[in-house]
């Protein structure tokens, strides 16, 4: 049997690549929390169209997504903020509340999980450097438990639901 891969990430070009490698094996779920919104990544049209063509083909499928407030990035980043509004009956984007503490070193970091198994961490999400693993599951439940637990205290961005009137 041959293991799967694992690999750095090291900037822009190897986070896009891993990033629709990863979105593109989502058959179910992909969650994602991301403390800052990198337009190299979120706004580029590859990983765009990899979560159109997933949300499209897996009709079932969810994307659960905390970002930080779309006041932050909606400008830069408007590839990314028209997929929202198109899709999101299958894409779920919530913000953290301003009180919440953010002590836990987890909140620095940026992550992607598919289907509780692959994982794209961003130890640096402002420069993209991190790791992709297609198969990490003790790591990617130690962080979908962390996302479970702050997805429970987020809640729409009140700016969102703004642009959709």
């Amino acid at each position: 049997m041959n293991q799967q891969p694992t690999g750095l990430v090291n900037g822009p070009a190897d986070a896009r690549r891993a990033a629709v490698t990863l979105i593109s094996a989502v058959h179910r779920n992909l969650h994602l929390y991301t403390p800052y919104v990198d337009p190299r990544l979120y706004n580029d049209a590859e990983v765009v169209n990899a979560i159109r063509a997933q949300l499209i083909e897996h009709s079932r499928a969810r994307f659960s997504l905390i970002f930080p407030p779309a006041e932050d990035w909606r400008r830069i980043c408007p590839h990314f903020l028209q997929l929202t509004e198109r899709l999101s009956s299958a894409m779920e984007l919530r913000v953290l509340p301003k009180d919440e503490p953010r002590e836990r070193p987890e909140f620095g970091q940026g992550f992607m999980i598919a289907d509780h198994l692959r994982l794209l961490l961003l130890a640096d999400p402002r420069r993209l450097i991190g790791n992709y693993e297609q198969d990490s599951s003790g790591k990617s439940k130690e962080l979908l438990n962390f996302f479970l637990e702050i997805w429970e205290k987020s809640q729409p961005d009140p700016e969102l639901r703004q642009l959709r009137l």
